[in-house]
């Protein structure tokens, strides 16, 4: 009998269903469902299960008009929002002044060029759905981002410390899905870049929650 080797099976390519997004695709739909996510919980936002169940009836599975219906300009002074009726929120605005920020630096971010690039966009007049006409962005965000204008365009600060003593929050990872999505596929990279980016905006939980956040979605896309 006439031995023989053994020989190792040819490695195979691995092979791509093609069913399966490629990476813009996946970008493109992670961005769209952050959005289209904002529009469907702004309406209820701050609201517990139970009132929100009392006022719409249920839960909440479709684009719900403001809650406090044709009185929402006047109903709450301090947050005078169209919130409802398909409108994104400040959430989908800081999106999408950070997109613009990537898209002008073509590069990976660090803390100034939030600086640099950030805080003059917020400063620039944008069509602002929830107030139904055109305005600063600046205008709109929460009390904790308008920190970041307050710290870097006004105050002077170093952005690497400009986040230290504002509101610790869920600010600066609300729109940290830019950050994992350049990031695709590397989430320590993703985590470390988002600490930079958050670093004039968040400090504590408020920061680490902005590159736990990133990291997720490099991971998954």
């Amino acid at each position: 009998m006439t031995p023989t080797t053994a020989t190792a099976p040819a490695a195979s390519t691995p092979q791509t269903s093609p069913s399966t997004p490629g990476l813009d695709d996946r970008v493109t739909r992670a961005l769209v469902g952050a959005a289209v996510g904002d529009a469907l919980g702004g309406p209820v936002e701050g609201w517990t299960p139970e009132q929100i169940a009392e006022r719409h009836g249920g839960r909440v599975t479709g684009i719900v008009g403001p809650w406090y219906g044709e009185d929402w300009r006047t109903a709450r002074p301090i947050a005078p929002y169209h919130k409802g009726d398909g409108h994104v929120t400040d959430d989908t605005l800081m999106t999408h002044a950070l997109i613009r920020v990537y898209e002008k630096v073509r590069d990976h971010l660090d803390a100034y060029a939030v600086a640099d690039h950030l805080v003059p966009d917020l400063l620039s007049p944008r069509w602002i759905p929830e107030l139904e006409a055109e305005a600063l962005p600046l205008q709109r965000i929460f009390l904790a981002e308008k920190w970041i204008v307050a710290r870097l365009h006004y105050g002077h600060m170093d952005p690497r410390e400009a986040g230290a003593g504002n509101i610790v929050n869920c600010g600066a990872a609300m729109y940290m899905a830019p950050v994992g999505l350049v990031n695709a596929g590397h989430p320590e990279a993703a985590y470390a870049e988002a600490l930079e980016v958050a670093a004039p905006h968040q400090s504590s939980y408020g920061r680490e929650a902005a590159g736990v956040f990133a990291a997720a979605v490099a991971a998954a896309c």
